[in-house]
């Protein structure tokens, strides 16, 4: 069964938070069960949960700041002065340029678009 993206999320931030009590101190199942507002038996699943998982799990991935993708994008149009960034044919290596800048297709072809 897939679990949604939102789900996923909510889970993720509820065991951020079940250890963050634990480390200040309240390791007990029923106080934490009534801190989060959730029942036992999913704080119990939660504390199985937190054996095996490891401190990327405990982190979200931030959104680039716009001054981030500026700077991607003007990387990306020096690139392509670049003659390394081309293959024989004359066209450009769109794959070379995403591995050394590691982004997506979608990145260079919009800066290639125009937009």
């Amino acid at each position: 069964m897939r679990i949604s993206y939102h789900r996923r999320r909510k889970i993720k931030t509820r065991r951020i938070a079940l250890r963050d009590l634990i480390l200040r101190g309240i390791e007990d199942p029923k106080d934490l069960a009534k801190e989060l507002k959730v029942t036992v038996p999913t704080i119990k699943r939660d504390l199985e949960a937190l054996k095996t998982m490891s401190d990327e799990d405990f982190t979200f991935e931030k959104r680039q700041t716009s001054q981030e993708i500026l700077d991607k994008k003007d990387t990306i149009l020096k690139m392509l002065d670049d003659e390394d960034y081309y293959n024989e044919n004359g066209d450009i290596n769109i794959s070379k340029i995403t591995e050394e800048l590691k982004t997506s297709r979608a990145t260079v072809m919009s800066v290639l678009n125009g937009e």
